[in-house]
Formats: C-alpha cells, structure tokens, sequence
C-alpha cells in the first residue's frame, strides 16, 4: 500500500478549501452566513477554505453536505489546471475584491504550482 506523501495531503488540505469556498460563493453565501447555518464560526470557516489547519472529516462533512458538495469527491486530487480553474472562478465570484483577497487569490496559485511541481518531482525520484 501505498502512503500519502506530505505534499500530496497539503494540496489536498488546498483543494478542499477552494472547492468549499467556490461552492458557498456560488451559493452566494458569506462565511458568516454559513457558520451560522450550520453552527459553525465564520473563523472556523475561513481556516479550513485557506487550509490554514487540517480540519477534522466531521467539519468538512459538514460544509460539503450544507454545500450539497460530494465529500468524497473532495479527497480525490484533482490536475493543477483543474485547481487553478477554481481558484480562478472563486476569484470572479468575489462580491467584496480587497487588495488583500487580490493577494491571497494570487499566492493560492503560486503555492499550488510550487506544490505540483514538488509533487511531480517526488513522483520522479520515486519511480
């Protein structure tokens, strides 16, 4: 069997985040708004959309449920452009764009190349 290396775990610790932030922006919904609907802090929330902590599968469950997200789709790495796409339509989907927000979504991008290209050249040294 195989074991998870640590880059792969922290681009999906990534992934999870963008696509639970893509999808409470579809539905138009603050991270306020959320944590109230499902009991859950706004703070909670935005940690676990910037990967900021390993959450626990139970708060994860949660907020793909209430998102009407499948949570095991969630755990399944999707391609670097695929990610990029995300981050990319979660970035138009900004109702408040600060220069702080135009930054992070910035270095979202970054540290997702930087993480494939790590994970490609684990890959290589593997194999």
């Amino acid at each position: 069997m195989e074991i998870a290396s640590e880059i792969e775990l922290n681009l999906i610790n990534l992934q999870i985040g963008c696509m639970l932030r893509l999808a409470r922006l579809k539905q138009n919904l603050s991270q306020h708004s959320l944590g109230i609907k499902i009991d859950y802090s706004s703070t909670m929330i935005g940690r676990v959309e910037r990967a900021e902590s390993v959450s626990g599968w139970d708060k994860i469950y949660t907020i793909s449920r209430y998102l009407r997200i499948d949570f095991n789709s969630l755990f399944v790495l999707k391609s670097l452009p695929s990610l990029i796409s995300i981050v990319e339509d979660s970035f138009n989907l900004e109702v408040k764009l600060t220069q702080e927000k135009i930054d992070y979504y910035n270095f979202l991008k970054k540290t997702l190349k930087i993480q494939f290209d790590l994970l490609e050249k684990e890959r290589q040294s593997k194999g």
